[in-house]
């Protein structure tokens, strides 16, 4: 009798996990390994405006494309602010990076 409960356990056990897989939803887009994104963001912000824009983006990772840039940008007004960004750091587990 209690192989039924046993066995209806472990598969709500198994699907619970298999819906924890750590991959993240912040972005739509494939994007490449994030940690590879890590960096403060006052060494981004060249011009010291609190906004990081493509080029400056693209300074300090030149592996990265508009495509990486543009999921970063959440409320698309073409710039990536300090709160985009610490966004997309704590939605991958990325440390604070000085």
């Amino acid at each position: 009798m209690n192989k039924p409960y046993f066995l209806i356990g472990f598969m709500i056990l198994l699907f619970s996990l298999a819906g924890c897989t750590g991959t993240s939803n912040h972005h739509k887009a494939s994007m490449p390994e994030p940690g590879t994104f890590n960096a403060h963001f006052g060494d981004m912000d060249t011009d010291g405006d609190d906004q990081v824009s493509w080029e400056e983006f693209k300074s300090h990772f030149p592996e990265a494309t508009t495509d990486i840039y543009q999921e970063l940008d959440l409320n698309k007004d073409g710039t990536v602010d300090h709160d985009e960004w610490h966004e997309f750091k704590e939605a991958h587990g990325l440390k604070h990076v000085e």
